[in-house]
């Protein structure tokens, strides 16, 4: 199941810049051994230091990563609310709405 999540965080990624894809791969592969999707469903936190690593602004990271999930949730407040749990350390609701994509 878990593949099926990363498999569609890939292709939206792919769809909205895919250089970006190119970029965080390589700054997830370099530090936590793993592609930048898979890393987001498996661990959200690390995922968005990479997106803050790479984009050097909370709010270009915060722009990428609402992108990124926007289409998988049930509202743009959803997102917006789980970005900012996330960024208070706390992944829990980003996490759950990851879930949702790995059950389909």
């Amino acid at each position: 199941m878990e593949e099926r999540a990363v498999q569609l965080i890939r292709e939206r990624l792919r769809s909205i810049a895919l250089g970006a894809l190119a970029v965080l791969d390589s700054l997830s592969f370099a530090t936590y051994r793993v592609d930048f999707a898979t890393l987001l469903v498996r661990d959200p936190q690390a995922a968005y230091k990479v997106l803050l690593a790479y984009q050097r602004s909370p709010h270009k990271a915060r722009l990428l990563l609402r992108s990124i999930l926007l289409p998988f949730a049930q509202s743009a407040t959803e997102v917006l609310e789980a970005i900012d749990a996330l960024e208070k350390g706390d992944p829990e609701p980003l996490k759950q709405l990851i879930n949702r994509l790995k059950k389909g």
